[in-house]
């Protein structure tokens, strides 16, 4: 009985060693997005009026365009977005125009834009639709799959006008 209870005692340390080691791994691996955005956040506060912060989103699309998009609410209680550009070295940009915060009511909601999407592209999955720059303008950015092809639309943030031309992703 003894051997037998040594070896579940063993076998059960060896688990929780190996739980520990992978929850270290992934703090290790997730520790410079959770910096980041901890930035972002700091930055809408400071900088884009937000008082509480609701969702964090990180937008790259092309070269200098790495942004992280915080929602929340301002000191009137109003939803805003706010669109922090980050540099390469992944740390906020210096300057006027690092940070731009946006009434939500100015724009088109994730609700509102969820609609329109479902309207231009019936039957399609949406696989992931994220707030974020694209050609310079404050955009919605979706990840499609339609008729077994995955491609990206871009709708303006301010009316959710598709902008440009859909991109399709070559076959896998």
């Amino acid at each position: 009985m003894k051997k037998k209870t040594k070896w579940i005692l063993l076998s059960v340390s060896g688990v929780l060693l190996l739980l520990l080691g992978l929850q270290l791994y992934y703090s290790h691996v997730m520790k410079d997005t959770w910096n980041e955005e901890r930035m972002a956040i700091n930055a809408s506060k400071q900088h884009g009026g937000l008082v509480s912060t609701g969702k964090t989103y990180k937008s790259v699309w092309g070269e200098d365009n790495n942004y992280w998009v915080v929602s929340g609410k301002d000191k009137d209680n109003q939803d805003r977005m706010v669109w922090v550009k980050f540099t390469d070295d992944n740390v906020p940009v210096d300057g006027a125009d690092a940070v731009q915060s946006v009434l939500l009511s100015s724009g088109m909601s994730e609700a509102q834009i969820l609609d329109q999407i479902h309207n231009d592209l019936p039957g399609a999955t949406i696989k992931r639709l994220l707030p974020g720059m694209y050609e310079n303008e404050f955009v919605w950015q979706l990840q499609y799959e339609s008729n077994g092809q995955r491609g990206y639309r871009f709708y303006r943030f301010q009316d959710g006008n598709p902008i440009g031309n859909d991109i399709i992703l070559p076959n896998q």
